[in-house]
């Protein structure tokens, strides 16, 4: 059990499981659900307690899976009704134009006023020096 157990191969710990069944050693069948928990498939182990008639040794193993994969789906529910709120906000939020920033660009020699010749008055240039 301990070589299947860190070996992290499905397969040996699948074939360990059904020589324990094949030898009708159940307890060491289910000490081996225990040891090898995460490299065993619960539909194989369900499958193989059922064809033994040995459900009693599978189902403590049976409920933790059960357990932990109704863990998940909740968490996954609530995953995606966060996304989905989110999403419901974000589109019935009014689109602030103020918050993401000037809409030109300018930089040095650019003005943002309008210039002369595109059908706009020209404006007066400020000098900098004080009254004018």
């Amino acid at each position: 059990m301990a070589y299947a157990s860190e070996s992290r191969l499905i397969d040996i710990a699948e074939d360990l499981i059904s020589w324990f069944l094949d030898e009708k050693l159940y307890e060491c069948f289910g000490a081996c659900l225990f040891q090898c928990y995460d490299l065993l498939r619960p539909d194989v182990i369900l499958e193989l307690s059922w064809r033994h008639d040995i459900m009693s040794f599978a189902m403590p193993y049976m409920i933790q899976v059960m357990r932990e994969y109704i863990t998940k789906v909740d968490k996954l529910e609530q995953s995606d009704q966060l996304r989905t709120e989110n999403e419901t906000a974000n589109e019935q939020k009014p689109i602030d134009f103020n918050s993401q920033g000037p809409l030109m660009i300018t930089g040095p020699g650019m003005s943002i006023f309008p210039q002369a010749g595109f059908g706009a008055a020209p404006y007066p240039q400020y000098s900098g020096a004080p009254g004018h």
